[in-house]
């Protein structure tokens, strides 16, 4: 299979998002210089994240729904956070960039949700 990361890895943290979503930090064990290259190639790259506690035949990987997003192309939720990211450098860095994107979200919502 094309760009198959498998690599003995360990989830160290995670942190939930504002979309609901949530952001996992992995640590891998040594690895080679070829799994290098591969992970250095997918960073910043929309796929699935696959994890066991065991080995994951390839033959399990087979039938994964398709990621509906042209190459390249972001989710509306990643351009969000990108343009709520320029907005916070436009206007001084004011603490950090998660807190100014969870107010910004927070105050969205409950705008919306006076909409009801």
């Amino acid at each position: 299979m094309k760009n198959l990361l498998k690599v003995p890895s360990e989830i160290t943290r995670v942190q939930t998002m504002a979309d609901g979503g949530l952001r996992l930090f992995v640590d891998t064990q040594e690895v080679g210089s070829e799994e290098k290259g591969l992970i250095m190639g997918l960073h910043k790259k929309i796929g699935w994240f696959l994890f066991a506690e065991t080995d994951i035949p390839v033959e399990e990987t087979i039938n994964l729904p398709e990621i509906k997003l042209d190459k390249g192309q972001k989710s509306e939720a990643q351009r969000m956070r990108a343009t709520l990211y320029r907005l916070w450098e436009k206007h001084g860095k004011q603490g950090s960039s998660e807190e100014h994107y969870k107010n910004w979200m927070n105050r969205a919502i409950e705008k919306l949700k006076e909409g009801l």
